[in-house]
């Protein structure tokens, strides 16, 4: 195959058609994670060092892929598809190439990646680059019916929709930084600056509003528990982060949390949630399962030192 024939470039910011292409190949082969032009424009506006990359195939759009550094310290993560009917003619090889160069552009070390269970030719592209599983998420599903119960209160905790009260970003996204490392990771967390937290999960625009919650006690923000579209699907959303303050443990308030969305979310339309939680996250998985998630293939990540997959390039 001529270097003509395969053609690989990076998408500018703002390029329309380009992101039309980019999420069409991703949703083709990805359809448990579909993606609009849209979120992917607000996606490279909050990083901008956000890399992401079209593959061409005798002119058709045959692949993408994505270069993000990672909340993770020294890492960045690749998002790399390419549709059925063109693999192994190189592009795969060639997208990797690219995110690798990108990476080091970031100052990382490590390049992460993510795989379906069950992804025999994921699996097999990530053994010949070196890529190792280091961490296991279980994705789980909650089909909502017509009307779901309101659960029942808990003595002297509040619930209310955060967007009501502004007031309490500030105290909530510092509840938010002491609770998210907590996450049985690989490695330790990074949490966001205060503005991309904003945007990401709590006043965005692929935050659900209404859906998005806080705990109080006493007026004090003790529990959050986020809630965001995808818009790709208009009756599917998709918890962000449930965390409770450690001196508030044991007292139901995420279950709270979790189900106040549940009823919230079929009043308002929609017919399904979806989350992803760590499969060391055995408090969290409980509460999923008591509430009636059904588990769903999980979701791994992959990761190996950017010298060991620039060896297995050469």
């Amino acid at each position: 195959m001529t270097e003509s024939e395969r053609e690989i470039t990076e998408l500018p910011p703002g390029d329309r058609h380009g992101a039309e292409a980019y999420t069409a190949v991703w949703n083709a082969v990805l359809p448990r994670y579909p993606i609009t032009p849209d979120e992917l424009e607000r996606s490279r506006q909050r990083r901008s060092d956000d890399v992401r990359l079209v593959a061409r195939l005798d002119w058709a759009v045959a692949g993408c892929g994505a270069a993000i550094r990672s909340d993770l310290p020294g890492r960045t993560y690749m998002g790399a598809v390419v549709l059925p009917e063109h693999r192994r003619r190189g592009l795969g090889r060639g997208l990797l190439e690219r995110v690798v160069v990108a990476a080091r552009g970031h100052g990382s070390e490590i390049l992460a990646a993510g795989l379906e269970e069950g992804d025999v030719d994921g699996e097999a592209f990530a053994e010949r680059f070196g890529l190792r599983e280091v961490l296991r998420e279980v994705e789980v599903v909650r089909t909502l019916g017509a009307d779901e119960a309101e659960p029942p209160s808990l003595p002297g905790i509040e619930v209310v929709p955060l967007e009501q009260r502004p007031d309490l970003l500030a105290s909530t996204y510092d509840l938010v930084g002491a609770t998210m490392p907590e996450m049985p990771l690989h490695a330790p967390f990074t949490m966001p600056a205060y503005e991309r937290w904003l945007e990401e999960d709590a006043t965005g625009d692929d935050v659900i509003a209404g859906g998005t919650l806080v705990a109080l006690d006493e007026g004090q923000v003790v529990g959050f528990a986020g809630l965001v579209r995808r818009a790709a699907d208009p009756h599917l959303a998709e918890h962000g982060f449930t965390g409770v303050a450690a001196t508030h443990r044991g007292r139901g308030i995420a279950t709270l949390l979790k189900s106040s969305q549940i009823a919230w979310a079929a009043r308002a339309g929609y017919r399904e949630l979806m989350t992803a939680t760590q499969f060391a996250n055995a408090p969290m998985r409980a509460i999923n399962d008591r509430l009636g998630y059904e588990a769903q293939p999980a979701w791994i990540r992959v990761e190996a030192p950017l010298e060991e997959i620039e060896s297995a390039l050469r």
